[in-house]
């Protein structure tokens, strides 16, 4: 199955939210790809904020098991899509990996604004932005 991954800052926050979402919305299903996440600047093996988790679940998506990584050259050639949380990441992604700028996309058109050590109403302004985002590339990948 190929994957469409989800990138942003620290994998910590948003695009844990937009992995979960997807699978929640059954895009799996639909698409045929399997969801993952990543950052461009965090370290392996971090939890999601519990702020993201509790934002994520009242969506109907379970992120608590989740733990951040770092995306590598190798899991960026292998994706089938890779989908950025703000303009600033495809920027950087494009830069780091040029060969797969072909597959590389924004999620929403409008940066999703860092939720990172924000209250509750924070991250739920930023999974919903997100959810929308996730259910809008579900439909136009959808088999």
């Amino acid at each position: 199955m190929d994957n469409i991954i989800f990138i942003c800052t620290g994998n910590t926050c948003r695009s844990p939210m937009a992995e979960g979402l997807f699978r929640a919305r059954g895009g799996e299903e639909k698409t045929g790809l399997a969801a993952s996440s990543a950052g461009l600047f965090t370290q392996d093996g971090m939890p999601a904020s519990q702020n993201a988790v509790a934002a994520a679940a009242e969506l109907g998506a379970d992120i608590a098991a989740h733990r951040s990584r770092m995306l590598t050259p190798e899991m960026a050639r292998q994706a089938r899509y890779l989908i950025c949380i703000t303009g600033a990441h495809y920027d950087r992604l494009c830069e780091l990996y040029p060969d797969c700028a072909d597959k590389v996309f924004t999620l929403v058109q409008q940066d999703v604004a860092d939720p990172f050590g924000g209250d509750l109403a924070t991250y739920r302004r930023a999974a919903a932005e997100i959810d929308k985002g996730v259910q809008s590339v579900i439909e136009r990948l959808a088999r």
